[in-house]
């Protein structure tokens, strides 16, 4: 059984100050739940018993309240960032970004916070629903891993489309996508604080959508799928899927042909890490 560390030393803090800054009210005890989080990452022993989900109200989220307010939103959640490994002996810092803190049946007036992918529960990890991790615990061993997603706030509502009630998801809605938005600053914003604290070698991103919603906050017009944006290179991949994940070789093979083909060590290396770990953390 490896052992890995979650949440470790003081990054989770400047994290928190962040979100006070751009997205929750002083009301919602962020520190308390990344400790509720590490608390139950810990407890191996145990499937269950501890959950990251945390239920606010829409008027906490004094980041995107106008927003919230105006509009018939429901099923809405904020996944809170989460990483792995040590930060100050790690020499390779990755960020995973995906989209967005997708949700469902949930009451209108509620806002479930929890983790990215839900990887700070023992449940999460060790059943085979959950492909993401399939894909991220091999970069744990060796490499510090932070995951975040592009969009903070997940929502659904419904616009008006030839006179019928159309359901439309935060990501399509303009209100909140659109450069000019007061939500689009304060995801960029999010964003670049994130980037700034981690200073990662590389960013990930999982899937078209948080690819594209990601060049946007960054402004990178460059295409392709792997670039190099203010000196952090951007591998852009598809969405994880149970065939990817039963296929980690061939992934780990891809970061291998990708880093002889520009002759950058970090990929090479981080592909062969993957391919060589054969066992599992739990």
């Amino acid at each position: 059984m490896g052992v890995i560390s979650f949440c470790s030393g003081d990054i989770y803090k400047g994290i928190t100050s962040i979100l006070y800054e751009n997205l929750f009210s002083s009301d919602v005890d962020l520190l308390g739940l990344y400790e509720k989080m590490m608390l139950g990452f810990e407890d191996n022993n145990i499937i269950g018993k501890y959950k990251s989900d945390f239920i606010v109200s829409k008027k906490d989220i004094i980041g995107h309240g106008e927003l919230l307010l105006k509009k018939e939103t429901h099923n809405l959640g904020i996944d809170l960032p989460i990483y792995f490994g040590d930060y100050n002996q790690s020499k390779n810092k990755i960020m995973i970004v995906a989209m967005d803190a997708k949700r469902s049946n949930q009451s209108n007036d509620d806002v479930v916070i929890g983790s990215v992918f839900s990887l700070n529960t023992l449940e999460a990890r060790v059943t085979n629903r959950n492909d993401y991790w399939k894909f991220i615990e091999p970069m744990t061993m060796e490499n510090f891993v932070y995951l975040t997603d592009v969009f903070k706030l997940y929502y659904e509502t419904y616009n008006s489309k030839n006179g019928k009630q159309v359901k439309v998801l935060s990501n399509k809605d303009k209100d909140y996508t659109d450069k000019n938005s007061h939500a689009f600053s304060i995801n960029k914003s999010i964003l670049e604080a994130e980037i700034d604290i981690v200073k990662p070698n590389t960013i990930i991103a999982l899937g078209k959508e948080s690819a594209s919603a990601l060049k946007t906050l960054q402004g990178i017009k460059t295409t392709g799928s792997d670039i190099n944006h203010n000196g952090i290179q951007h591998i852009f991949m598809p969405h994880i899927s149970r065939t990817v994940t039963q296929n980690i070789p061939t992934v780990a093979n891809l970061f291998i042909a990708m880093g002889r083909l520009k002759k950058d060590k970090q990929m090479i290396t981080l592909g062969e890490q993957i391919k060589s770990h054969k066992g599992k953390l739990y």
